[in-house]
């Protein structure tokens, strides 16, 4: 058969797909290009890391082994194949051209990975037909791309062992010679080209159906090219550079405002309400978005009956940005009316202050749902940030609209009168060390230390308990510390968590003066929103701390040979992860370090622990706002860790403290379940030092 025809139909193909596609693409990469800037080049080792670990590792699809091996697999087999349609492609111009050196040992990698490949998408057929896993809704778009990655795999081998068997077949020893050169490293190929040359097909038909197939492939390819970015396997573009692009450190720090006071000054719109309030990264975010809904079944809020899905949040921001290209591209305004708001359609005429259409078609109970926990980012096979963007719709609707949950006002101004989210008087800051003998700074010269004690070590009962508990440790280890006393301030997490950036900007400033005019370099806190706060967002106010959490503290002390512990009674003890050590801060095994080291304890554990580990349903300042929807978070959150039959739930945050000891009291666990912080449990077993002054009388009595 004479291939010339190929040359004229191969270029037409190209420049009609390529085409169509440069031409979506380009109109994509408008809209990022008109992004607000953000940096994001930094961290180049990091970011390579990421790229090798969750791109080409594809790491975070094995959470769940079996779809996460299929996935990778194609995702695999895709990368190995790149090199085969590129051949199949040049071989319009110059049939049956060969890969350059690396044929024989191409050619066997090749077929066994189109196989591997076809069974993977066999095993995505029935894992969606049949299984049908609650996270993955019904899609045929979906099923579609399978189909056409099921039919390159076949069209390929179809069209390998049709071609040569056709050549084969028609007896002539050159033919054969040629075509059996070409198949012999390929083991399917060749099989099928030997199973068609004895088939009794005429060679002429078979080299007829393999070119259709050859054809039929090459259709695919730039069809499935062209329906990427129109659809949700935009992502088998973008999701690489949104993986090299990620956040990485710190992943605990919100987004920064700049200017933030004369930004309110100028009443200038503040956070996300419109498409042109997104960033680049963010929009790259939305285009990325795989639909898998894993974020969605381990968001703790979707998973009790909330109705924030972090999924649909992605999605109805992409959507928007989509049929808001145009006008993007243009540099237009957003279409602010009341219809829209209401029923979705754009009125001839706009309403006075009616909601921009973006953040109107948001549920606002869904963004007062998120807890900031962290888990939709951290299952997130492609590395998108949900929290930021939910965050930045609490912001405008806090500093911009002045709308949100009346718990939110009332803390608010709570944390800016009284500097405590309680409204608590700030004269009572100090009361939890009455008798104590606790250090200040104002009685201390050159403390190791500053032990932060924050809001809730200060003033909640429960949480009182911890922060002498703390404080025992630290003296048992022979630390110099100090604390503020009623000097001290609320972090600013609360603030910041519920969208006041101004706030959080102002008492964020306030103790960065207050503890560089005291010469402080070193804090130790026993709360992680503390924690977090003041180690990773402090630094975009220009100022850096070195910062421990008590769980990190207290096994080095122990390693140090610094705490003595007695034995005690044996005991079972399973620990909760908080999300801001954990999620936020990489913290995991620290605190079952320190719980290991009690003698007579025995640590269990749960599947849903560390990185799968589910949210109390304290964070993200949801510990001040009520639950009124669904089921409570910190009971669902119990009845996991009681799974495990413990005799104690330990943690190592006052926030998660108040919410397992309501959660075991909601679950009738507590005569036989008790809730402690590590250094509760710490503490109960320390064989304290002996004053200064006693060394001789404790020798005498030994």
């Amino acid at each position: 058969m004479s291939y010339e025809y190929r040359l004229p139909v191969v270029i037409l193909l190209l420049v009609v797909g390529l085409g169509l596609f440069a031409r979506t693409i380009y109109g994509r990469f408008l809209v990022l290009k008109a992004g607000k800037p953000e940096t994001r080049w930094d961290l180049v080792e990091n970011r390579v890391r990421a790229l090798l670990e969750v791109g080409l590792g594809q790491a975070k699809m094995f959470k769940e082994p079996a779809s996460g091996l299929l996935h990778a697999l194609t995702f695999w087999g895709f990368v190995v194949l790149g090199a085969r349609t590129t051949q199949l492609f040049v071989q319009g111009f110059s049939p049956d051209w060969p890969l350059p050196f690396i044929e024989p040992i191409y050619a066997p990698i090749k077929d066994f990975t189109a196989a591997i490949v076809l069974l993977s998408i066999l095993g995505f057929f029935y894992r969606r037909l049949i299984v049908k896993p609650k996270r993955i809704a019904y899609s045929g778009e979906a099923l579609l791309i399978l189909g056409f990655i099921g039919g390159l795999m076949v069209t390929e081998f179809l069209f390998e062992g049709l071609h040569f068997g056709g050549m084969m077949a028609t007896g002539n020893p050159e033919k054969i010679a040629y075509a059996s050169e070409h198949v012999s490293h390929a083991p399917i190929g060749g099989f099928l080209a030997n199973l068609f040359a004895t088939s009794g097909i005429a060679p002429k038909t078979q080299e007829i159906l393999g070119e259709v197939n050859y054809w039929i492939h090459l259709a695919i390819v730039l069809t499935f090219m062209n329906l990427l970015p129109l659809s949700k396997h935009f992502h088998v573009i973008t999701s690489l550079p949104n993986v090299f692009l990620s956040k990485l450190e710190p992943k605990g720090a919100l987004s920064f405002v700049p200017d933030i006071e004369k930004s309110l000054e100028e009443e200038l719109p503040l956070g996300l309400s419109k498409t042109e309030d997104l960033s680049w990264k963010q929009i790259l975010d939305l285009y990325t978005c795989t639909e898998c809904g894993r974020c969605e079944v381990n968001c703790p809020a979707w998973t009790t009956g909330k109705p924030l899905n972090p999924k649909m949040i992605i999605l109805d921001i992409r959507d928007h940005v989509y049929a808001d290209q145009a006008r993007i591209i243009a540099g237009g305004k957003s279409v602010a009316t009341a219809q829209l708001a209401i029923s979705g359609e754009v009125s001839a005429a706009e309403a006075e202050g009616a909601m921009p259409a973006l953040i109107a078609a948001v549920n606002t109970d869904a963004i007062w749902s998120c807890t900031t926990c962290r888990s939709c980012s951290e299952q997130c096979p492609v590395m998108i940030e949900h929290v930021d963007k939910i965050i930045d719709i609490r912001r405008h609707l806090v500093m911009t609209r002045n709308e949100f949950p009346k718990e939110v006002g009332t803390t608010l101004k709570n944390i800016e009168s009284k500097s405590n989210p309680w409204g608590m008087a700030s004269g009572k800051r100090f009361d939890w060390a009455k008798d104590q003998n606790i250090p200040t700074l104002a009685d201390t010269e050159n403390p190791e230390y500053l032990f932060y004690v924050g809001c809730a070590g200060s003033f909640d009962d429960r949480a009182k308990e911890i922060t002498l508990a703390t404080a025992k440790i630290l003296k048992a280890a022979g630390i110099r510390y100090a604390v503020m006393g009623k000097k001290e301030k609320c972090c600013g997490d609360p603030a910041r968590r519920m969208g006041n950036e101004y706030l959080f900007q102002t008492m964020a400033q306030d103790n960065i003066d207050t503890w560089k005019e005291a010469g402080v370099t070193k804090i130790v806190s026993n709360c992680p929103h503390c924690y977090n706060t003041i180690k990773n967002e402090y630094k975009q106010l220009g100022a850096s701390f070195e910062m421990v959490h008590h769980s990190e503290l207290i096994p080095q002390l122990i390693a140090d040979g610094r705490l003595n512990l007695s034995q005690g009674d044996a005991q079972k003890v399973v620990f909760h992860d908080s999300c801001y050590m954990g999620r936020h801060n990489d913290v995991y095994e620290q605190p079952r370090e320190a719980l290991k080291a009690i003698p007579g304890l025995e640590l269990l554990e749960i599947e849903r622990s560390e990185k799968m580990g589910m949210c109390c349903g304290a964070g993200g300042a949801r510990m001040f706002m009520e639950e009124k929807i669904g089921d409570r978070i910190n009971n669902v959150r119990v009845e996991q860790l009681l799974e495990a039959k413990p005799e104690i739930i330990a943690s190592s945050c006052p926030f998660c403290m108040t919410m397992l000891s309501d959660g075991v009291g909601a679950a009738d666990k507590k005569d036989s379940v008790k809730t402690k912080d590590i250094a509760e449990l710490i503490a109960d077993r320390l064989i304290m030092p002996p004053e200064p002054g006693q060394e001789e009388e404790v020798a005498a009595a030994e």
